[in-house]
């Protein structure tokens, strides 16, 4: 049989544990919230180690023996980051990669998919945008492209990931919408028309998906929802979780997997992967579940469907969900 005994934790880095309890490192153990708490209760090892430059922080994925953060800051209370930042998924992939100078953003910065595919690249001075950004969809096609100046004024486009442009406007100082902008729907006909004042909505006007106007602006945006709501989606998480075999949880009350999952333009599930694994028949069971979902109600903004990413968290507690 086959224990999730999390109290092995300290085996698995013994070597570190070891004489750790003096000035210059510090350890800790965070749960799946990243908060801190028991060993026997931990999802990761944290631990913080003086150096040259202020104190260098890793945090590890404790199941999968693998780096999931990596930061430096300048004091021993780790309020003020300076230098490396760097976050890993569970699979190995790099995440985020950036740099801080006292807790700004500083120079370029990328982040990526779970699929190792680019999910965007920023470049900060003094921590605000700057320059071109360049964000993408998980499927490689480009989502937005935005140049700001010094003041944040600028101008930004975006896409859906079949390649159809999704919407255009410009910024005032501030990163601010001003003037007029235009939004699509994903079959390339315009969905609404909307007039800004330094991000203070001014006037709008909505085309249906034949490009035709209508009268009523009243649709407001919304999120991705399952059809019958929150309590109909936690039924469905139930019906379909089951506590796989020849597994026992010790030393704890549940078992945590979360979830990360997208709900595209028509409410179709996609790019699901346990952003928080706990082991790989409890990941397998959570993911599979989501990925089977029926079709959701889709988010909606500027009067047409677009994607939305969740997080969900999956209990699994005494063989049952």
């Amino acid at each position: 049989m086959n224990y999730l005994k999390k109290s092995l934790v300290i085996v698995l880095f013994c070597v570190l544990n070891s004489h750790i309890i003096y000035s210059q490192k510090t350890e800790k153990f965070l749960d799946y919230m990243k908060e801190e708490c028991a060993p026997n209760s931990a999802r990761f090892y944290s631990l913080t180690v003086k150096n040259d430059s202020g104190y260098l922080r890793e945090d590890y994925y404790i199941k999968e023996r693998k780096l999931h953060l990596r930061l430096n800051y300048l004091d021993s209370l780790s309020k003020v980051r300076d230098g490396i930042f760097q976050t890993f998924h569970s699979n190995g992939r790099i995440e985020k990669n950036g740099y801080y100078h006292q807790n700004e953003k500083d120079g370029l910065w990328m982040s990526f998919y779970w699929n190792g595919y680019k999910r965007d690249s920023v470049v900060y001075q003094n921590g605000k945008e700057i320059g071109t950004s360049l964000y993408w969809h998980p499927n490689g096609f480009l989502r937005d492209s935005v140049y700001l100046l010094n003041d944040g004024s600028g101008s930004c486009v975006s896409w859906f990931d079949n390649g159809v442009l999704a919407s255009l406007g410009r910024y005032s100082a501030g990163k601010k919408q001003n003037g007029r902008w235009k939004y699509y729907h994903m079959n390339g006909k315009l969905s609404s028309i909307e007039v800004y004042n330094d991000s203070l909505l001014i006037t709008k006007q909505y085309f249906n998906e034949n490009g035709e106007a209508i009268n009523d602006t009243t649709l407001t945006d919304r999120k991705a929802e399952f059809k019958g709501g929150p309590d109909a989606w936690s039924k469905y998480i139930s019906k379909n979780i089951y506590f796989p075999s020849n597994y026992k949880i010790v030393n704890a009350d549940e078992a945590i997997v979360i979830v990360a999952f997208t709900v595209n333009e028509n409410g179709e599930i996609e790019n699901v992967y346990p952003w928080v694994p706990l082991d790989k028949a409890f990941d397998e069971i959570a993911t599979k579940a989501i990925e089977k979902s029926p079709k959701w109600i889709p988010a909606n903004e500027h009067n047409r469907n677009v994607e939305h990413t969740y997080f969900q968290v999956v209990k699994f507690r005494n063989n049952k969900q």
